[in-house]
């Protein structure tokens, strides 16, 4: 059995408004978690900071990641940092934002193609909504964390702004693109306690591609991801609850309960969702990456999966606010 890792971990960039303060953190967090708790070796854990998180290293990096990889293998690609949202022709589409460059889905999706159903784990510390900080009251007292939301240069503004109006689809990131009003409600629903599984019948096209493992996430499509403060020891909150509430022995689906109900014990809005492919479904029910049968439930019966929260005319109004058009 191999085990393989890359950790991408970005609090710098070159527009200077995105930098962030706690997503090197991160990736040293996890870095720790699977060493200690899942016996990965820091020689087989690649860590991207900063400027060499860049799209040449990350997508080369992956490549190696994935090469070879056999059933019962563990790998785990983790990223923190700054997600993004934009219209591209008629589909809002999700990235995440690297160094130089964004990282559409597509180009993860493709690189896992080939891949056994049982091997890959993709965390993802980021989000794709709206919202400069984030307060939350950890103990009853008000906090602010910088959210973890990318902020587009004025040139990239004034090209997107009239975009919106346009928009038919939405294509949320590792799934199939969709144009159903009711699937995109439950992709910004946080109150739905089941998984996001995107129905071939919903999808715009069954046969577009799905990331081929499991995701897990920092938060719902219309929630934004907090970055580090003193009340998640400096780091990136979904990060801090993860690496805090980690039980290997408990399902995907109960890890996310209770890193959700270490969040809410912060009175931080702020939902972690995962999501599994069509046909794997039976991910949600195995362990975090090492997909096995659970041997232990979890110590939390509340939280959530994944959802959304409004019809795609109201989710295109909010987006049309947000771009003051």
């Amino acid at each position: 059995m191999a085990q393989r890792a890359l950790l991408v971990g970005i609090d710098i960039y070159p527009y200077p408004p995105n930098n962030l303060n706690s997503c090197v953190n991160d990736t040293m967090a996890f870095r720790k978690t699977l060493t200690e708790i899942y016996g990965f070796r820091s020689t087989d854990i690649t860590l991207l900071h900063n400027q060499d998180a860049n799209y040449q290293n990350v997508t080369a990096s992956m490549d190696a990641l994935f090469a070879s990889a056999a059933s019962g293998d563990e790998i785990v690609y983790f990223q923190s940092s700054h997600g993004y949202q934009y219209p591209q022709g008629s589909t809002m589409v999700q990235v995440l934002c690297l160094y130089d460059k964004f990282l559409p889905d597509t180009e993860l999706v493709s690189r896992t193609a080939n891949l056994p159903s049982d091997v890959l784990t993709v965390v993802l510390d980021a989000c794709h909504s709206g919202g400069m900080d984030k307060m939350f009251f950890p103990e009853g007292q008000p906090a602010i964390a910088r959210a973890k939301v990318y902020q587009p240069t004025p040139e990239e503004q004034a090209l997107r702004a009239g975009l919106t109006a346009q928009i038919t689809d939405f294509k949320f990131f590792g799934m199939k693109s969709t144009a159903s009003s009711g699937t995109i409600m439950k992709a910004f629903d946080p109150a739905t306690t089941k998984a996001f599984v995107l129905a071939d019948s919903a999808a715009k096209d069954p046969l577009d591609p799905e990331l081929n493992g499991a995701l897990f996430a920092a938060c719902t499509s219309d929630q934004t991801a907090a970055a580090g403060s003193l009340a998640t020891n400096n780091l990136s909150a979904f990060t801090f609850g993860l690496t805090t509430q980690l039980d290997p022995n408990v399902s995907l689906n109960d890890l996310c309960s209770m890193v959700g109900e270490r969040l809410k014990g912060l009175n931080m809005k702020q939902t972690p969702i995962y999501y599994v492919p069509t046909k794997h479904q039976e991910l949600a029910t195995e362990t975090f990456i090492t997909m096995q049968t659970p041997t232990a439930g979890p110590s939390s019966q509340s939280g959530v999966a994944i959802g959304g929260t409004s019809a795609i005319t109201q989710v295109i109004n909010e987006l049309r606010r947000n771009a003051g058009v």
